[in-house]
């Protein structure tokens, strides 16, 4: 029996960010807010700091070009929409989503979970290497580390097979 199993979980948070993992990830809350007829939170949280120097205009160090800023956010409420109709097509009758702008790490780990009552975060495993996962830790080793909820990280998909690395 699948930890997941063993409690019932009423307020499931995923965390995407448009890669694979977050694409694995989401298919698990599914399956596991479905098993416990949990309320089921599908969240983005767009880190401005990553994106600055994106674009064709510049308006000073570190700024932001509004118009990339528009389209990648646009982006993500798409595709945060499209995992919202997959849920609700598997029979999540409750499905919430969130693409807010901040740091990562805290608002998957504390912030989000907070305000909305999560009991189980679910977040794919990290896509960064070695490297960078010992300079600037990766998302998943920072909600491991500091959420207060269960969290679950996704290295299997749906049938418990190992993913294909990046």
């Amino acid at each position: 029996m699948a930890l997941a199993q063993l409690s019932n979980y009423q307020n499931v948070m995923v965390g995407v960010d448009g890669s694979k993992q977050a694409k694995r990830a989401v298919q698990k809350a599914i399956a596991i807010a479905k098993r416990n007829q949990s309320k089921l939170y599908i969240v983005s949280v767009l880190n401005v700091s990553k994106l600055t120097n994106l674009g064709k205009a510049q308006f000073g160090f570190g700024a932001v070009d509004p118009d990339v800023l528009d389209e990648f956010k646009l982006k993500m409420d798409r595709l945060v929409a499209g995992y919202r109709d997959q849920a609700t097509k598997a029979g999540i009758n409750q499905v919430e989503i969130h693409v807010t702008f901040g740091h990562s790490k805290t608002e998957l780990a504390k912030n989000l979970p907070q305000l909305l009552g999560i009991d189980l975060i679910v977040i794919g495993a990290t896509g960064v290497n070695v490297v960078e996962r010992m300079m600037m830790g990766s998302t998943a080793t920072y909600v491991v580390a500091n959420a207060q909820a269960d969290v679950l990280i996704v290295r299997t998909d749906l049938d418990n097979q190992p993913l294909d690395q990046l």
